[in-house]
């Protein structure tokens, strides 16, 4: 008697990555989780969810919103240079707008954010930022009092042990230790649950990132492989050898089915009625299931980064009426309990650089407006000039005749 072999498959857990800070026991530095590569763990994330990355993305957008601005109107000629230099050229490649740029999706990212900061040759002033990529960075360990005195940079953490990635130690930021010309200051959203490292807004609603990833990789392979089929078909003639089976196999596909057709489950055996039975198997109602899931999702990524309206990332949910107001309400709160405190932690790093060298000028971000007209159409025709309506439809403003004013439009 021939032998049969019987798979049995067993559930398996979704492991996630958590962030676990442990002091390597080789190295110089605390491991950024587990395997030491929790940061490469949270940016896979932006690709596994749609929704995760409109949401991240969009922050981004809105804490740079129109750029930086100088808030103070009476400074001295060499305040304003000091000031400008800044933000026009903090390195030689770089305006202060590409450095926020890239720092705020770290903020965002990860929680938190890193500059390089290079000290001019008298250790006097700051002369050069730039951006460096907080999850390339690991934390030495800390002194007998506790301190961070240096950090660990690698561009690839995976191969650390090879000449072109072995980490380079760099010194803490500090304004009474200056030997070093290359230091790093770090800025992180405070969490008691991670006092080394830091732990980003959304890192609650993880297992919902890859629930999301899963339900698209399910319906990916339902798609591409029809994994259920349609029906058995048991021909009851008795069981032939297996050159045989696969012979009928391919000729009952060629007549039952066509390109991505119905998928069908063949069987043989012995019956009394030697005609062959259908056996029609019956879908699932899995498709509501999802369904359910999505919506779980959707309401845990927008909790966990405190979003009120999903009409914020483009998405209108039903029984949403939609209207202009809700949606300015939605923007104006959210900026001001999530992207005002991104922003004030970006801010704070600006201000210490200009003190240092020397300037009082007080910096801020410009607010982009997601709807800049409040008025209705009827509303501001009564008020605004013909010119003005022109330019807010992008045409040319109509030259008046002499001693001609332009009146508003009605």
């Amino acid at each position: 008697m021939k032998k049969t072999n019987i798979r049995v498959i067993r559930n398996e857990e979704l492991a996630i990555p958590a962030l676990i800070e442990v002091a390597n026991r080789r190295e110089d530095w605390i491991n950024y989780g587990a395997d030491n590569m929790y940061p490469n763990y949270l940016l896979s994330l932006l690709e596994k969810s749609a929704i995760h990355k409109s949401i991240q993305t969009g922050k981004q957008d809105m804490v740079m919103g129109d750029g930086i601005k100088i808030v103070d109107e009476n400074l001295t000629t060499d305040q304003l240079l000091i000031v400008n230099k800044f933000l026009s050229n903090p390195n030689p490649n770089e305006t202060i707008e590409d450095i926020t740029y890239k720092i705020a999706l770290d903020l965002i990212i990860y929680g938190a954010y890193a500059l390089n900061i290079i000290w001019s040759k008298d250790r006097q002033s700051i002369a050069e930022i730039y951006h460096i990529d907080y999850g390339k960075l690991r934390i030495g360990k800390p002194d007998e009092e506790g301190k961070i005195t240096h950090y660990y940079h690698s561009n690839d953490w995976e191969q650390y042990k090879k000449e072109p990635y072995q980490p380079t130690k760099i010194a803490t930021f500090s304004l009474d230790e200056r030997q070093d010309a290359s230091q790093i200051y770090i800025c992180k959203e405070y969490n008691p649950a991670a006092p080394w490292y830091a732990k980003p807004q959304y890192s609650a609603a993880i297992p919902y990132v890859e629930i999301d990833f899963e339900i698209g990789m399910y319906h990916l392979n339902n798609i591409q492989n029809q994994l259920s089929p349609n029906y058995i078909l048991q021909l009851n003639t008795g069981v032939p050898e297996e050159e045989e089976q696969d012979e009928i196999y391919r000729q009952v596909k060629a007549e039952l089915t066509g390109h991505k057709g119905h998928k069908f489950m063949l069987t043989f055996g012995n019956g009394q009625d030697q005609a062959p039975t259908f056996i029609p198997v019956a879908t699932t109602d899995s498709d509501k299931q999802f369904l359910v899931l999505n919506d779980a999702v959707l309401q845990a990524l927008c909790t966990a980064n405190k979003i009120t309206s999903p009409m914020l990332l483009g998405i209108k949910t039903p029984g949403q009426l939609g209207g202009r107001s809700e949606l300015v309400d939605a923007y104006d709160l959210y900026y001001a309990t999530v992207i005002n405190k991104l922003q004030k932690h970006i801010i704070k790093a600006y201000q210490k650089v200009l003190n240092i060298n020397g300037s009082v000028a007080k910096l801020d971000f410009i607010k982009a407006e997601p709807l800049p007209f409040s008025l209705t159409e009827n509303s501001l025709l009564q008020v605004a000039t013909t010119n003005e309506v022109r330019d807010l439809v992008g045409l040319e403003p109509i030259q008046p005749n002499n001693n001609e004013t332009i009146q508003p439009t009605a």
